[in-house]
Protein backbone atom coordinates (compact mmCIF):
# COMPACT_ATOMS: atom_id res chain seq x y z
CA UNK A 1 0.00 0.00 0.00
CA UNK A 2 1.04 3.51 -0.64
CA UNK A 3 2.23 5.82 1.97
CA UNK A 4 1.03 8.96 2.53
CA UNK A 5 2.78 11.29 0.87
CA UNK A 6 2.91 8.51 -2.50
CA UNK A 7 -0.76 8.60 -2.20
CA UNK A 8 -1.01 12.87 -2.25
CA UNK A 9 1.34 12.90 -4.92
CA UNK A 10 -0.51 10.23 -7.05
CA UNK A 11 -3.88 11.74 -6.19
CA UNK A 12 -3.52 15.69 -5.36
CA UNK A 13 -5.88 17.60 -3.95
CA UNK A 14 -6.97 19.85 -6.24
CA UNK A 15 -7.44 17.41 -9.32
CA UNK A 16 -9.71 15.53 -7.16
CA UNK A 17 -11.85 18.83 -6.32
CA UNK A 18 -11.55 18.99 -10.46
CA UNK A 19 -12.80 15.88 -10.76
CA UNK A 20 -16.04 16.28 -8.87
CA UNK A 21 -17.07 19.91 -9.79
CA UNK A 22 -16.31 18.32 -13.24
CA UNK A 23 -18.76 15.40 -12.49
CA UNK A 24 -22.51 15.45 -13.78
CA UNK A 25 -23.76 15.69 -10.22
CA UNK A 26 -22.42 17.12 -6.84
CA UNK A 27 -22.06 13.89 -4.81
CA UNK A 28 -19.74 10.78 -6.38
CA UNK A 29 -19.33 7.59 -5.40
CA UNK A 30 -15.53 5.90 -4.66
CA UNK A 31 -15.95 4.03 -7.66
CA UNK A 32 -16.96 7.27 -9.97
CA UNK A 33 -13.41 8.54 -8.91
CA UNK A 34 -11.58 5.84 -8.96
CA UNK A 35 -12.76 4.54 -13.05
CA UNK A 36 -11.76 8.19 -13.68
CA UNK A 37 -7.97 7.42 -12.58
CA UNK A 38 -8.27 4.65 -13.64
CA UNK A 39 -7.35 2.82 -10.40
CA UNK A 40 -9.26 0.15 -8.32
CA UNK A 41 -11.45 1.84 -5.74
CA UNK A 42 -9.07 1.10 -2.72
CA UNK A 43 -6.58 2.79 -4.22
CA UNK A 44 -8.28 5.99 -3.73
CA UNK A 45 -10.31 5.38 -0.60
CA UNK A 46 -7.64 6.12 1.50
CA UNK A 47 -6.85 9.45 0.13
CA UNK A 48 -10.52 10.28 -0.14
CA UNK A 49 -10.87 9.54 3.59
CA UNK A 50 -7.65 11.77 4.31
CA UNK A 51 -9.13 14.65 2.51
CA UNK A 52 -12.33 14.36 4.42
CA UNK A 53 -10.49 14.38 7.39
CA UNK A 54 -8.91 16.94 5.96
CA UNK A 55 -12.02 19.34 5.47
CA UNK A 56 -12.03 19.11 1.84
CA UNK A 57 -14.67 16.97 1.30
CA UNK A 58 -17.63 15.82 3.22
CA UNK A 59 -18.14 11.90 2.83
CA UNK A 60 -21.41 9.68 3.68
CA UNK A 61 -21.30 5.73 3.83
CA UNK A 62 -24.25 3.88 2.10
CA UNK A 63 -24.42 1.00 4.23
CA UNK A 64 -23.18 -2.63 2.39
CA UNK A 65 -23.34 0.14 -0.88
CA UNK A 66 -20.18 2.07 -0.14
CA UNK A 67 -18.99 5.71 0.43
CA UNK A 68 -20.62 9.20 -1.44
CA UNK A 69 -18.00 12.09 -1.45
CA UNK A 70 -18.69 15.70 -2.26
CA UNK A 71 -17.06 18.84 -1.60
CA UNK A 72 -17.33 20.75 2.01
CA UNK A 73 -18.67 24.44 2.06
CA UNK A 74 -15.37 25.52 2.44
CA UNK A 75 -13.57 23.99 -1.25
CA UNK A 76 -16.49 24.67 -3.15
CA UNK A 77 -16.28 28.50 -2.20
CA UNK A 78 -12.68 28.62 -3.00
CA UNK A 79 -13.79 28.07 -6.70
Amino acid sequence: MPSDSASDDRFPAEAIVRSIRAAPMPVVNTRYLAAGYGVPTDELADRLAKLAADGVLETHEIEGRGRLWWLSLEADLEQ
